[in-house]
């Protein structure tokens, strides 16, 4: 039975809407098509980025011509208002938070009414994460989260307010203050039909939820990077299609939301029973039309946090039983971004709930994503105040690279070949880099090793022959670091990056599908990292090294991955890096840290880039994290490769003052703009030698 002030019959009288016809691999399909299927016989996978954003475009595409667009809205015309108009209604001080109603213009002739939630502890200059909560399908809407009435489970805003999160509630349209008292949900839900015949509520929810957005990022006490949303019921799938078409919603919990359309006994919920989507009520009785299914909404929200809670005993939405698989398939979109640890789905065995272990599961999980950011990209004027940055700044590099697996393998060095050569002997060696994951390596030791030496980890460029140019057997001899320093007393190390060298696969140098597809959960940046730190293991242990005296060098791709190492590795005391970036900010093709196909270096970037904004750190944030150790940086001023080169050598100089905080020698932090391009002249070359010697001999 549909809800009193919905009539679908009605709804064809009055809407100007004609079925779709849309013809796509899931059209007519009574199965789940997998987003990342290539044909009709579902054998082959889309395995790039730019394969998946092409196809996410398709699927976009076809879900708002079902979703269909208001009627003020002109074609091409931007989806936001020129300005955001919020009135404050009233404010009530709670014992641990303020809860302001305010309502805010949606519509010329329309509003949302919603209240906002702060917690009473705010840190000034402090930004902090919000969320969206969605209320379930009850007519007092956002007071359920704000734990004024209804269920005490569902206040999502009262619980996360008190775990320090901005929140905020509003009426979803027909709901709340958008009825008239005592009237149920969907209350005269034509009146909404005949203003925009050509729309339908879950679009109008979704604008709704964009205009929220667009008043959380006034607020000066908002992250704008940390905006998410969360929902149970009609607020899961509410949060599912907001989180699928607004891009700035950064993360997405969703609670008992669906059923697939295609296993659903009761798909006329969303066009007959209720207000929601009538349009897909022209496809029925054959569900099997529906040219879309939930595995499409829930891939369009890759690669942002997502995490869903469903009930396998849910009287609202039965036929769990494939969601695992579904979400499964959809854990494939996320690893082509290497953000297959930010999807996250958890089966219930009970009813349509959110109980508090499940709610502790996802707050939890949360919290690991969003968290307060105060001003991390200055330096304090204490080192305590700075230590505790400094773990701020790791989160958030770590939540973009992604976190390294726990109890990394025994690298177990095995010495394959060895020459001696005039200055040193070389070795070829191999050691575990991941379980089932062998590297090799050259070890260049000078002839008197057998005394305690510093060690070097040579880094090597973006060169197909990886570590035979480190040794001078291939490419640039003038980046022949591990054999140069091994001449000059050090023991040096230098293994192949990933997709480079002996580790090259079928997909050719540097495509990192290979990487992806082994390690869905990992960047391509935070797999190099995890790499060098495998390989300092192996250099620390090597006899005739002391572990004491570690250092790491790289030109371009290897000043990156050096700088990395430094700042998330106490144990390497001088870092040289040589032409390897330009800052985020100053990077006119920034999508170059995020390519859509061969090296995508964080591709979780993707999304941020895209928006035209900007992550929460950049490089000269890297700097400072590897202050007061040694760093060496050269940046030249006519850099082919990095353009705004200068932008490096800028960073550096911001980043100083966190050597003067620990009083560091002036000699400790070096950086320099030199005339040239992409390399490094003789004379540079000679100076961070005689650098590196003060640091570590």
């Amino acid at each position: 039975m549909a809800w009193p002030g919905h009539s679908w019959d009605e709804w064809k009288k009055v809407t100007t809407w004609t079925k779709p016809e849309i013809k796509n691999l899931q059209t007519g399909r009574s199965e789940l098509l997998p987003p990342l299927a290539t044909g009709a016989d579902l054998k082959g996978r889309i395995d790039e980025i730019r394969g998946w954003e092409a196809r996410r475009a398709q699927i976009a595409a076809t879900i708002q011509k079902i979703l269909g667009e208001p009627s003020f809205k002109e074609p091409g015309a931007s989806s936001r208002p020129a300005r955001i108009e919020v009135q404050n209604l009233s404010e009530e001080i709670l014992p641990d938070h303020l809860r302001r109603h305010i309502r805010i213009r949606t519509e010329a002739d329309d509003w949302i009414p919603a209240c906002l939630l702060i917690p009473k502890d705010l840190r000034k200059n402090e930004r902090y994460p919000a969320m969206v909560c969605l209320h379930q399908t009850v007519a007092q809407g956002k007071q359920e989260p704000c734990g004024i009435k209804g269920d005490p489970e569902l206040a999502f805003a009262l619980q996360l307010v008190r775990r320090g999160f901005v929140c905020i509630a509003p009426d979803a349209i027909g709901f709340g203050e958008r009825i008239p008292p005592g009237t149920q949900p969907y209350h005269d839900a034509i009146k909404f039909y005949q203003r925009h015949p050509k729309w339908s509520f879950m679009g109008k929810m979704v604008w709704d939820v964009s205009r929220v957005v667009d008043y959380l990022e006034t607020l000066d006490f908002v992250n704008p990077s940390q905006i998410g949303s969360i929902g149970h019921s009609h607020g899961a799938y509410g949060t599912l299609f907001a989180a699928a078409f607004e891009p700035r919603i950064a993360a997405a919990i969703a609670s008992c939301g669906f059923t697939p359309f295609r296993s659903d006994p009761t798909p006329q919920r969303w066009s007959h029973l209720t207000a929601l989507i009538p349009q897909l009520g022209t496809y029925l009785p054959d569900v099997n039309g529906i040219p879309f299914d939930w595995q499409d909404v829930c891939a369009l929200i890759a690669p942002r946090p997502l995490f869903v809670w469903y009930a396998t005993q849910d009287s609202i939405f039965p036929n769990t039983a494939g969601l695992d698989d579904l979400f499964r398939e959809v854990r494939g979109v996320y690893g082509l971004y290497g953000a297959a640890a930010d999807l996250a789905w958890k089966a219930f065995d009970g009813p349509h709930k959110f109980p508090a272990d499940g709610r502790a599961l996802a707050y939890r999980w949360l919290e690991e994503r969003f968290f307060p950011v105060g001003d991390v990209h200055t330096v304090p004027l204490s080192t305590n105040e700075w230590s505790g940055r400094r773990e701020t700044l790791r989160r958030l590099i770590r939540r973009t690279i992604g976190n390294p697996p726990a109890n990394p393998s025994p690298p177990d060095p095995r010495v394959l070949t060895v020459e001696r050569l005039e200055t040193c002997e070389r070795r070829l060696i191999e050691y575990t880099a991941a379980p089932g994951e062998r590297v090799r390596a050259y070890l260049c030791a000078p002839h008197d090793a057998s005394k305690s030496l510093p060690g070097i980890l040579v880094l090597h460029q973006t060169e197909s022959s990886g570590k035979l140019e480190s040794v001078g057997l291939k490419g640039d001899p003038s980046l022949a670091f591990a054999a140069d320093l091994a001449g000059r007393g050090y023991v040096t190390l230098a293994p192949d990056s990933i997709a480079a060298g002996e580790r090259i696969g079928p997909y050719g140098p540097f495509d990192t599908r290979g990487h992806y597809r082994a390690h869905p959960g990992l960047s391509a940046m935070g797999k190099m990292l995890y790499d060098a730190q495998r390989a300092l293991d192996v250099l620390a242990s090597t006899e005739g090294v002391d572990a004491q005296r570690l250092g790491a060098i790289g030109h371009s791709l290897g000043a990156e991955e050096a700088l990395m190492l430094a700042a998330f590795d106490e144990r390497v005391k001088a870092t040289v890096a040589s032409c390897g970036y330009a800052t985020f900010k100053a990077e006119k093709d920034r999508l170059r840290w995020a390519r859509d196909h061969w090296f995508s270096y964080m591709p979780k970037l993707r999304p941020v880039f895209q928006m035209g904004r900007l992550p929460e750190w950049d490089w000269d944030d890297v700097l400072r994290l590897i202050a007061p150790r040694g760093l060496y940086q050269h940046t030249t001023e006519n850099d082919p490769i990095f353009t705004e080169s200068k932008s490096a050598y800028q960073a550096g100089e911001a980043a100083r003052a966190a050597w003067r905080l620990y009083d560091a020698p002036a000699d400790r932090f070096i950086n320099v703009l030199r005339p040239g391009g992409h390399a490094i002249s003789p004379e540079t070359k000679a100076e961070i030698y005689a650098w590196l010697d003060r640091q570590l001999r």
